[in-house]
């Protein structure tokens, strides 16, 4: 019996290890890209810069609007490099996922950037990319985001012009597994309003991933659920209103990816305000069938 039990283990572990196994030239294919694009920075090359972007590409930038498709995104990047010289870009992967049609790629940036009359700035931050395998070579972007690992002041940065950009849209979608993942972030936005954050950090699973804004990245069930608890823990910080809404479903072959935005009216005594933002939301079912977290990434706008 024991000996069965051994070998059931063995060959759990070894099913476990090959689904997230990332295969060896798609990483090089990652890291080529993360090379030509730092280098492409430096040189103000916007093609190269523009080159895996696509019609449906959607980039979530911090401290800016969401933008979808491939002008949008490019009018981010001629402001950003018209007001700024990258001096110098890197990026280093922490963690590859395979979702079978997609590969989610997680890592931090350090960026070195030069704006007018202000001196030189290193911007340093976590980030998030969702590729779309398109053939056995080929990659494209379906979805970026990326913010700062700790609160900074964000005139060392470009300041960008979003009044062109149109508001992101709720999806008015009635599929089944949209209304799911609605349901699950309206079990969110009690948590938040009535500050239980012990509680939000059950929505994620043991092994989950949390980038959320001004922090390094958060990894695994202790790092998640000190978090939460300590940032949605009851005072006399009141949320007044929020929302969380999707724009947007992809439903890979082992997961679920959802593209959100929020919007929460605080007040604490005589302070008060509006944050607005945004996010990539991978979904995974745990063993009960419950849709849980397992990696997720915010930023303000």
């Amino acid at each position: 019996m024991i000996k069965l039990n051994l070998i059931f283990l063995f060959l759990t572990i070894g099913v476990f290890a090959q689904e997230n196994k990332i295969d060896s030239s798609i990483r090089k294919q990652i890291e080529d890209y993360n090379t030509d694009f730092a280098v492409a920075l430096v040189e103000n090359n916007k093609n190269t810069v523009l080159k895996s972007y696509t019609e449906q590409s959607v980039l979530m930038p911090e401290h800016s609007k969401q933008r979808v498709g491939k002008k949008p995104i490019a009018a981010f990047y001629e402001q950003w490099l018209s007001q700024a010289k990258v001096n110098s870009f890197q990026k280093s992967i922490v963690d590859l996922q395979d979702f079978g049609d997609y590969i989610l790629e997680i890592g931090n940036f350090t960026e070195n950037l030069h704006l007018k009359d202000l001196k030189p700035y290193t911007y340093a931050g976590k980030y998030m990319v969702l590729w779309k395998k398109v053939s056995k070579n080929k990659m494209t972007i379906a979805a970026e985001i990326w913010g700062a690992s700790s609160y900074f002041d964000d005139r060392f940065i470009p300041e960008i012009d979003d009044s062109e950009v149109p508001p992101t849209k709720e999806s008015t979608s009635s599929d089944k597994l949209i209304s799911e993942v609605i349901e699950r972030n309206g079990s969110i936005k009690n948590l938040v309003q009535n500050r239980l954050g012990a509680e939000h950090a059950k929505m994620f699973m043991s092994d989950a991933m949390y980038l959320t804004y001004y922090t390094p990245i958060l990894s695994g069930e202790k790092d998640i659920t000190a978090y939460f608890t300590e940032h949605e823990k009851p005072g006399t910080l009141k949320i007044e209103q929020i929302s969380i809404q999707t724009s947007g479903v992809i439903v890979a072959k082992k997961a679920i990816i959802e593209f959100g935005f929020y919007n929460v009216d605080w007040r604490d005594g005589t302070n008060h305000g509006n944050v607005k933002g945004k996010s990539i939301n991978i979904w995974k079912r745990n063993d009960k069938g419950e849709l849980m977290l397992f990696r997720q990434m915010v930023n303000h706008d």
